[in-house]
C-alpha cells in the first residue's frame, strides 16, 4: 500500500471528493520528486511545491498541506514544512489584498452581467443565460450548476448529484453535491422565474445541464467549460466578486450578505475576507451565523 492510500484509510470520513483532491494534489508533487513524500527531504519537497505554485502563495498552501499530513502520520519531521505553512498565512493575505485591489479595478459593473445575461436569454442562448442567472443570483459555485435534468422528484434519488426538478410553474434546484456541503448540508433552492422557467423546459430531459447529453461533464473540464459561457470569459469567483462589491452600495447589505451566506455555503468571514472587492473596509453582520 502507498504512502498515500495509508494516509486516506485515516480520513475515512472524507468525501471522495476530497480523496480525489488528495490523489490529484499527491500526483502533481510526487512529479518533481525522486521519492515518495516520506523519502524525500523536506527541502526536496518545498522546492517541488515552489515549482508547482509559480510564485502564488495561495497555490502553495494548499500544496504544502498534503506532505505535512502524510508526512505526520508517517511520524517523520514536518518542522520545515510548518515553518513555510506559517509564513505562507501572511504572504497570502497580502497577495489576496493585492488582487482584491485589482479585481475593484477591472471587473466590470453588476449592470454588465445583468445585460449580458438579459441578452442571453432574448438570444435563446438558454444553457448560457441559465449558467448566469444562477451565478448572478445565489452566487454558488461551479459545481453547484453541474445539475441533471428531470421531470419528477421520484427522478431525483441520487443524493449525490445536483437536480433540477422541472415543475410546471417553478424549477426546484436539489444541490447534493457542493465545495461546503459538510458544513452546510443539501440545498434547495426553489425558482419560480418565468424566463428561467422557460429556458429550461427548452433544454432536452433526463441530460447533464453542461454536457446536453446523459453523461456528466468531467470535473476537470467544469471551469473551463463556464468561463466559456461567462460574460468575457470571467470565472465563478469573479462573478461573487462583482457580486459583493454590488450589494456594498445598497441599504441592506447585511441581509444581502446573510442571504449569500446561505445559497453560497460560505461563512461572513471567508466572504468578506476573500471575495470583497468593495472599497468598504468592514461590514458587521447583525447576527452571527
Amino acid at each position: 500500500m502507498t504512502e498515500l492510500e495509508e494516509f486516506i484509510l485515516t480520513k475515512s470520513t472524507n468525501t471522495e471528493q476530497t480523496k480525489k483532491n488528495y490523489r490529484t494534489q499527491y500526483k502533481s508533487i510526487k512529479a518533481l520528486l525522486t521519492n515518495d513524500f516520506n523519502k524525500s527531504s523536506q527541502e526536496e519537497i518545498l522546492n517541488a511545491i515552489s515549482q508547482l505554485s509559480k510564485g502564488n502563495p495561495s497555490s502553495e498552501w494548499t500544496y504544502i498541506n498534503l506532505p505535512i499530513m502524510i508526512r505526520k502520520n508517517g511520524e517523520l519531521p514536518i518542522n520545515l514544512l510548518e515553518k513555510r505553512r506559517e509564513e505562507l498565512k501572511l504572504l497570502r493575505d497580502e497577495h489576496t489584498q493585492n488582487n482584491k485591489i485589482v479585481k475593484n479595478d477591472t471587473l466590470p459593473s453588476m449592470k454588465v452581467i445583468q445585460d449580458y445575461t438579459k441578452q442571453l436569454y432574448k438570444n435563446k442562448e438558454y444553457k448560457k443565460f441559465i449558467v448566469n442567472f444562477l451565478f448572478i443570483n445565489y452566487g454558488v459555485r461551479n459545481k453547484d450548476v453541474d445539475v441533471f435534468l428531470v421531470e419528477s422528484s421520484k427522478d431525483a434519488k441520487d443524493n449525490s448529484i445536483n437536480y433540477f426538478i422541472v415543475k410546471k410553474n417553478e424549477i426546484e434546484w436539489r444541490i447534493n453535491e457542493y465545495k461546503t456541503l459538510q458544513n452546510y448540508g443539501a440545498k434547495k433552492i426553489i425558482i419560480k422565474s418565468k424566463p428561467f422557467i422557460e429556458a429550461v423546459i427548452n433544454l432536452p430531459m433526463n441530460t447533464w445541464l453542461l454536457s446536453g447529453t446523459d453523461v456528466k461533464l468531467n470535473d476537470s473540464g467544469l471551469a473551463t467549460t463556464l468561463k466559456r459561457m461567462l460574460y468575457n470569459k470571467l470565472t465563478e469567483g469573479d462573478y461573487f466578486k462583482i457580486i459583493l462589491k454590488d450589494i456594498n452600495s445598497k441599504p441592506n447589505t447585511t441581509q444581502l450578505l446573510e442571504y449569500y451566506s446561505g445559497t453560497r455555503g460560505t461563512d461572513y468571514a471567508t466572504l468578506l475576507k476573500y471575495y470583497d472587492v468593495s472599497n468598504k473596509q468592514q461590514i458587521m453582520p447583525d447576527i452571527e451565523i
